[in-house]
């Protein structure tokens, strides 16, 4: 890293350097900066988070790392005056720095990206730089942000429109913190109800006539409900939900089988085949264990910044207690029952707020326990080398990475695009939510096949989906006790992880032989397995992969109930390749193998 000598004085940067350089930024900007009392590392730059690790060997099998310690990066950095070092993150290894199972430590560092150019421009060629991209994994918005004049979205009070929205549920009680959207034309405007079931909005849009869309969400236990030209008045406004028991006759008080469950062939109730022995990780923002299903969860760990012991069971977005009800929720007589009610639940915190960094220390984690099951509900914007590699020391190791397609409506997100994981996207079903609720925009009306199955709008799709899962309208668990139907691609995975607890916990594949040891070969068996299952429920492989995995058909069960007849020729079964052919750019140790393992 000799270019960067010449921009330090002492060992330090310059204040010189640093004003000459806002200098010339021009005087509007450095006023604004001046007024601000902030300063800028770059003209018109503000400074972003950056992971530095370490890059396997090329052809390593299993993958090792040069010998390298953080330190030294480390202490360069911190001679550096525009340079914050955030944090260091060690990833296992009793002895620091060797070769072979896994790098030891990545360094988080902030600056700008002229900065990050000159630092990789200057590094050794086994050290990646790369930005510390944030996770995302929130729920698909019925209501989308239209691409809109900053001029027409300032707040201009002549043309402001006050809203007040009550909502109300089964005989008329008030709803609180329901979300209230609505959209006239510019960016959506929401707010929450408050203990009266009462939420205020100012509209800035235009008139209340120009309101083109109010859309309505309970906390839980009511199906949403989206309402298009809505007749809205400056008074109250009153909207009414319909609870989940109106679709679903005595729900929650008698025990609901949901409708991807009955599409797949799963049904736990019987009690024989629960997954019992499987370990699954779930990284996604929490789980909420204090609900009567899910109180038997107690393995976790929060990676977001302050987070602690406990904290992993906080989930501020409903987003990790809903996957966790679809895959492990306890088996009673009332509300729901997950797919596999009696594999071990481990659950990881990386939302909000969550980082790629943050994503690569929960898999570690997850190497570190010896899971079986990775279940990833988060997806980031941007591409990681280290994670990608952390994912294929993991398929190495024999865990299985189920990853959410993505909830974009384009291409399969990242990590879900590599070849180490499988992507799942999502398919809903008609008639199993109310026409004038927010799922039915899901519907893509020339893509609706047998069953009633259609393909969701939101869902990401590409030739790297392996399979499809039920991701609309489902029914799951919510923090505070209650239950919620939720669209994402995270439920389709959730529904495709649970099935693969109960082939892993209950195929003879899996009990005895070359299968039965964790390994690369395990993962890629228990992977066919499931594709091998899939029935296409319509006619495009990209929105629905080789379909939806229906356990019966499981390659090995001859039909039968799971566990009830011996395996036979789990090896010979041959499947469509996932991806189409090598990846522009990428290493070799990243592209999907020609033949063979996937």
């Amino acid at each position: 890293m000799a270019q960067e000598k010449e921009e330090r004085s002492g060992g330090r940067t310059t204040a010189a350097h640093s004003t000459s350089a806002h200098s010339r930024s021009g005087p509007r900007e450095a006023a604004g900066a001046a007024d601000s009392g902030m300063t800028a590392a770059a003209p018109g730059r503000r400074p972003e988070r950056y992971i530095i690790g370490t890059r396997a060997l090329p052809g390593a099998q299993p993958l090792a790392y040069p010998q390298h310690s953080m330190d030294e990066v480390v202490e360069y950095l911190g001679r550096m005056e525009d340079v914050e070092v955030v944090k260091r993150i060690r990833l296992g290894g009793a002895q620091p720095f060797t070769t072979g199972g896994g790098f030891h430590e990545v360094v988080v560092a902030r600056f700008d990206e002229a900065r990050a150019q000159r630092l990789r421009a200057a590094a050794p060629a086994h050290l990646i730089i790369e930005p510390d991209w944030l996770l995302a994994g929130t729920d698909c918005l019925p209501v989308a942000a239209r691409a809109t004049p900053i001029a027409t979205l300032l707040p201009l009070r002549s043309i402001a429109s006050e809203i007040s929205v009550r909502v109300v549920g089964e005989r008329d009680q008030p709803l609180a913190r329901a979300m209230v959207v609505i959209e006239g034309g510019g960016f959506p405007v929401q707010a929450l109800t408050d203990e009266s079931g009462t939420a205020r909005i100012t509209f800035f849009g235009g008139p209340i006539e120009a309101i083109q869309t109010l859309f309505v969400r309970a906390a839980a236990n009511h199906w949403d409900r989206l309402l298009s030209a809505p007749r809205l008045s400056s008074g109250t406004n009153t909207v009414k939900l319909r609870p989940l028991s109106e679709l679903h006759p005595n729900f929650p008080g008698t025990r609901l089988l949901g409708w991807g469950q009955r599409l797949m062939g799963l049904d736990p109730t019987g009690g024989h085949f629960t997954g019992s022995g499987v370990r699954i990780g779930v990284i996604d923002s929490g789980c909420d264990n204090s609900h009567p299903l899910l109180r038997h969860i107690t393995h976790g760990k929060d990676f977001t910044s302050g987070g602690t012991d406990t904290s992993w069971s906080q989930d501020l977005v409903a987003h990790g207690t809903h996957c966790a009800g679809i895959i492990n929720a306890a088996s009673t007589e009332q509300g729901i029952v997950g797919c596999a009610p009696g594999a071990e639940l481990h659950v990881f915190k990386v939302m909000p707020h969550g980082r790629i960094s943050d994503l690569l220390a929960a898999l570690h984690e997850c190497i570190e326990r010896e899971l079986d099951l990775i279940h990833i509900s988060v997806a980031s914007d941007g591409f990681s080398e280290l994670v990608a590699q952390k994912l294929r020391e993991a398929r190495l190791k024999g865990i299985a990475c189920i990853a959410a397609a993505g909830n974009t409506g384009g291409p399969v997100t990242f990590p879900a695009m590599l070849p180490a994981t499988m992507a799942v996207a999502a398919v809903g079903r008609l008639r199993e939510f109310p026409s004038d609720s927010s799922h039915i925009l899901s519907v893509l009306p020339h893509l609706i096949g047998s069953d009633d199955v259609f393909a969701a709008g939101f869902s990401a799709s590409g030739p790297q989906v392996a399979v499809s899962a039920p991701g609309v309208a489902v029914v799951s668990t919510v923090p505070g006790g209650g239950y919620a139907a939720a669209d994402r691609t995270s439920a389709a995975a959730a529904h495709v992880t649970g099935l693969a607890a109960l082939v892993l916990a209950h195929h003879p594949a899996f009990q005895d032989g070359l299968l039965r040891a964790r390994s690369e070969q395990r993962v890629h068996a228990l992977f066919e397995l499931i594709r091998a299952s899939a029935v296409a429920r319509f006619a495009h492989p990209q929105h629905g992969g080789a379909g939806v995995p229906y356990l019966p058909r499981i390659p090995g069960s001859h039909g039968l109930v799971m566990g009830l007849a011996a395996a036979d020729g789990v090896e010979r079964i041959a499947m469509p390749q996932y991806w189409p052919g090598p990846i522009q750019g990428w290493p070799a140790w990243l592209q999907p193998p020609t033949s063979g393992f996937f």
